[in-house]
């Protein structure tokens, strides 16, 4: 017998906190932030207090009480004794989105994580890149920890002395956690480094499917994941219905047919909104911007994921690639190719990461972009939109909104703001073409019926009764309640 216990993910979208335990081996299948719970007592500007450590989380149970999982640094400050060892064999990341890995913050570092190397590029990627400097999905800062100076007064310790690097392991195939002998499958996400999991227990194989869709650049790789879980004959599948209310969805290959057909239509600028981290949503607006012999203009943020990746070895665009331009923004004193000042000034106006891109060849700024508009595919989310200001889109411009449409107030009155920007630039009406990173209710019910697993159990979704619709032996999770298998 093995247990499974759901501590996110449950009645919602995102938040997966799944442990599985199988004799002296207990692993988490991810460890993400669950936005929907988190936003009913925190938001941007009332955030948990660092000095609780871990307590203002567990207080409103958006992490699990648990011993021998959480960091060190945090119990001891909280005068609560960190446990010697850990108490958990590992962490299977399924992907980087953070309402998967989020909360990988708060883990011990010396609580081994599993993930593609796509997948650890992005985390880190967050970590360097992000403005908060909270994140330390890769190295933990130990925090609440002092020493003695060369002056010999007690200081406290930060930047890179408080770096302790967490225990990474790069999937690929098989491998093992603890007992446990584990395959790691390829699928079709939004971003890069998506994976499912089969998990070989004592009771059987248990397949995770993480996020998946079969559109996309991957999709091939979702329905070769689908085929193997089928051969194992699972005794349970864990599966994501972010979308198993529904019929109809476009795909990734749809969004790229109408970008185009809009591109080809536009005389100016075309400005474009699509997540800062979809990978596939940039491939597929590069490749209009190869059809269409304009270049598309990145953000620094992703320029940097590009590079990561391509010292990994992953094969996305690269940022000398001749349809590809990275943007240059004006920042803290917005002298970036001032004359009147020291190209030292002007570095200084940007962090570490970014100075290596100011030289770059392909590097654009919005005078380059508004001298010559009908160049570019300027990428352009809701907090780039003032860059518009600078960029002054000519008539014969167009945005195309490549982002889900608003779930909740806050993203509602965000698109009205950002309406009201296009609407002052002469960018609206405007083309909305998006399309999901998950499967749909027909997709599902085939994934279903291929893999034929002894018990279903349905995760990240508001609609799990739907799934009961799809199965004969279908169980429900209550958060924290055991499930024995």
């Amino acid at each position: 017998m093995i247990s499974l216990r759901f501590y996110g993910g449950v009645n919602e979208i995102g938040g997966n906190k799944i442990l599985l335990e199988d004799q002296t081996t207990r692993v988490f299948l991810d460890f993400g932030m669950s936005f929907s719970l988190a936003n009913q007592y925190f938001d941007e500007f009332m955030q948990p207090r660092k000095c609780n450590g871990i307590i203002d989380l567990l207080e409103f149970g958006l992490l699990p009480d648990l011993n021998g999982l959480y960091r060190c640094d945090y119990l001891s400050h909280c005068n609560l004794p960190p446990d010697p060892a850990p108490s958990f064999d590992g962490v299977l990341l399924s992907h980087a989105h953070m309402d998967h890995c989020s909360y990988i913050h708060y883990l011990r570092d010396d609580i081994s994580l599993y993930c593609t190397q796509g997948a650890k590029d992005i985390m880190q990627a967050l970590d360097e890149t992000g403005s908060t400097g909270t994140c330390e999905l890769i190295s933990l800062k130990e925090s609440f920890q002092t020493y003695v100076n060369s002056k010999g007064s007690e200081s406290k310790l930060t930047g890179e002395k408080a770096k302790k690097p967490r225990s990474y392991n790069i999937v690929e195939n098989q491998f093992a956690v603890g007992g446990l002998d584990v395959e790691a499958l390829p699928v079709s996400h939004s971003l890069e480094g998506a994976t499912a999991y089969i998990v070989h227990t004592s009771a059987g194989p248990v397949v995770y499917t993480g996020d998946f869709r079969f559109h996309g650049y991957k999709g091939d790789e979702t329905r070769r994941f689908v085929e193997r879980a089928a051969e194992v004959e699972p005794v349970a599948m864990i599966c994501e219905g972010t979308r198993v209310n529904l019929t109809q969805a476009d795909s990734e290959e749809r969004v790229k047919e109408v970008a185009k057909e809009r591109v080809d239509k536009t005389s100016g600028l075309v400005v474009a909104n699509f997540p800062v981290r979809d990978t596939d949503r940039m491939q597929s607006f590069y490749q209009v911007a190869q059809q269409t012999d304009r270049a598309l203009v990145i953000n620094l943020k992703q320029a940097y994921l590009l590079e990561l990746f391509r010292m990994s070895g992953i094969a996305t665009p690269r940022i000398d690639d001749d349809h590809l331009r990275v943007y240059i923004p004006r920042k803290t004193w917005g002298v970036y190719k001032d004359d009147r000042f020291s190209a030292k000034i002007q570095r200084e106006d940007y962090d570490y990461w970014e100075r290596e891109f100011l030289d770059h060849a392909n590097a654009v700024t919005a005078q380059d972009i508004r001298d010559n508009q009908d160049e570019y595919i300027f990428r352009c989310d809701f907090f780039e939109l003032k860059e518009l200001i600078d960029v002054k889109p000519e008539a014969g411009s167009t945005y195309i909104r490549s982002v889900c449409e608003p779930f909740d107030l806050e993203m509602e009155l965000d698109l009205k703001k950002a309406e009201n920007w296009l609407a002052h630039f002469g960018l609206y009406p405007y083309t909305q073409i998006h399309a999901s990173g998950h499967l749909n209710y027909d997709e599902i019910k085939e994934v279903v019926q291929t893999v034929q697993p002894k018990v279903l159990i349905p995760v990240h979704t508001q609609h799990a009764e739907v799934f009961q619709t799809l199965h004969d032996n279908v169980i429900l999770p209550e958060k924290g309640r055991e499930i024995a298998i």
